[in-house]
């Protein structure tokens, strides 16, 4: 079967590669008209697309290869994307592949955009300036975004699009751009945004509550199409949207109660819904074998528990983009923390797995002092140590060692002793195994928070690089958006002037996210109006070090 199969496909071939050499190979244009391959119309787009890469591109080369990807009535939009992924596949020859194919791939957007039929390369920007007004108009009147957009004086703030920025792209950004951030016509999948669109949405979508909104539109639009700043993706995917879920990161903790239980479930639920990556404490819930009086049964513990919030992350994809991510937190002390580690494991019972979402060790000092002194060490179950989570440093140290000594005199019903060493050995074979639980550190959270006036720090978020403070009615969220170190490089050096003024706008632009934001919860809203976080991170740091000739390995 295969055998034959395999000769029918190479006589296709064959019959297509002669059709080739005689002219005589039909592909079928997006009117459906039917008309000849002709590889000078290859070379004729390339021409235009490869303007100052000439000596770097092997334009034969690439039109050989797409000869090899031509079929009978293959589609000229089939054609086009078969000459990005030629180009794609050559971007490791030189960086100018993909300089190119991202020119290509402007160029499908911008047909998409302003119109296959009406588009002239001629009069381009005031093309695009008039597509910019008239998207709104459409993505407003299908509510994909918020009536208030059209508000702006529209051509003014088009004429403030900067076409040319749109080379500042690669191909991989421009394409991930493309395929996930562009705004689309939900029914026909159409596009409705260039990249430049896309920046100035987001910069209106975030000054919508300014008293000069075109001013600070304009200043939003700029640091981010000049690669200066990048707001966390729910900021891009629903700025200027009818639900502006513009924040990044949720942590909540959950209580030992199973409605609470339950409502963390719903909670979560609706903030993956909403693009929110989340972090979950779940050291309050009770131990394996703990007595519940409500029911007179005993407890099965925190990990069945897991194992549905697993699926429930599972089940939500975020803004129909990209699936949900949670990471859940376990105190070390916590009596279920042997079977929390294996969570990620492949093998064992399939029901106390969660093979879809992250985990993290949440370690007090102690533990690591017991380690170092290869001490004994005890797990608890929460309920009866009901404010140990509650408290770290030296009172944490102190109320620990307080409930060892309890237990010792048989007033702790459910605990269980152990070399700290073995639970630590425990911890890293299932890191190196599976790569989780995270180890992430308490004590240093909580010492360091600048908000340690109003609350403690019970865990991190979906991606460990925010610590606030939760409570059960407070989930903690968190703004982000980073600085592109690299685009701060001016005449080799370090552009401080730049930075200073970028840095402002973005921390404002930030502070706008807070209040325009859309809050799926009522706990998440509380939280976030009450204490106002934000988190300005930075990328591009080795590229920067690299333009400034620093060694990364260097004091300097």
């Amino acid at each position: 079967y295969r055998y034959q199969h395999g000769k029918a496909r190479e006589e296709k071939k064959r019959e297509t590669l002669e059709k080739l050499e005689e002219n005589s190979l039909f592909v079928t244009k997006r009117s459906g008209e039917k008309q000849r391959f002709s590889p000078n119309k290859l070379r004729k787009t390339l021409s235009f697309v490869i303007h100052g890469h000439e000596k770097d591109i092997d334009v034969e080369g690439i039109i050989n290869q797409v000869r090899t990807e031509i079929y009978e009535e293959m589609t000229t939009e089939e054609i086009s994307r078969a000459l990005i992924m030629v180009l794609r596949s050559m971007i490791e020859r030189d960086p100018a592949y993909s300089v190119v194919a991202a020119r290509l791939v402007l160029s499908r957007v911008y047909k998409e955009v302003i119109g296959p039929d009406v588009i002239d390369y001629t009069k381009l920007e005031e093309q695009h300036r008039a597509a910019f007004a008239i998207s709104l108009r459409k993505a407003v009147a299908i509510q994909r975004l918020d009536p208030r957009m059209l508000e702006f004086n529209l051509p003014e703030i088009a004429a403030k699009m900067a076409l040319e920025r749109d080379n500042k792209f690669m191909y991989l950004g421009l394409q991930t751009i493309t395929d996930r951030y562009l705004m689309r016509d939900p029914e026909t999948k159409q596009l409705l945004e260039t990249p430049q669109m896309f920046w100035m949405r987001v910069a209106m979508g975030t000054a919508l509550e300014e008293q000069d909104r075109v001013y600070w539109t304009d200043q939003f639009y700029r640091i981010m199409s000049e690669f200066l700043y990048t707001p966390s993706t729910p900021t891009l995917f629903h700025a200027g949207t009818l639900k502006p879920q513009l924040s990044s990161c949720y942590l909540n903790t959950v209580p030992d109660s199973l409605d609470g239980i339950f409502k963390s479930y719903s909670d979560n639920a609706q903030l993956s819904k909403w693009s929110g990556g989340i972090g979950t404490d779940w050291t309050n819930i009770r131990g394996t074998g703990s007595f519940i009086k409500g029911t007179g049964v005993e407890s099965q513990g925190v990990i069945p528990f897991l194992k549905i919030a697993n699926d429930v992350t599972v089940a939500i994809n975020r803004s129909g983009r990209r699936r949900g991510a949670a990471c859940v937190y376990l105190e070390t002390w916590h009596y279920d923390i042997e079977d929390f580690l294996e969570l990620r494991k492949n093998t064992g019972d399939d029901r106390r797995r969660t093979h879809d979402m992250n985990t993290a060790n949440w370690i007090p000092d102690l533990f690591m002092k017991r380690v170092a002194a290869d001490e004994n060490w005890t797990l608890f179950s929460s309920e009866e140590v009901p404010d140990l989570h509650h408290m770290y440093g030296r009172a944490f140290e102190e109320r620990y060692a307080y409930y060892e000594a309890k237990a010792d005199r048989g007033e702790i019903k459910l605990f269980k002793r152990m070399k700290a060493r073995d639970l630590w050995k425990k911890m890293l074979t299932m890191l190196f195994e599976t790569g989780h639980p995270w180890i992430t550190f308490k004590d240093p959270s909580n010492i360091r928070s600048p908000q340690d006036h109003a609350g403690v720090v019970h865990n991190s978020n979906l991606c460990t690089e925010i610590t606030l403070n939760t409570s059960d009615d407070e989930t903690a969220v968190c703004n982000l958006g980073s600085l592109n170190f690299a685009a701060f490089i001016r005449n080799g050096a370090f552009d401080r002037v730049l930075i200073g003024e970028t840095v402002t706008i973005a921390m404002r632009m930030l502070d706008n996210v807070i209040d325009i934001n859309f809050y799926p919860t009522q706990d998440a809203k509380r939280s976030n109006i009450r204490h106002r976080p934000v988190g300005l991170g930075i990328r591009g740091y080795q590229d920067a070090l690299y333009l400034l000739d620093i060694k990364f390995d260097s004091e300097a």
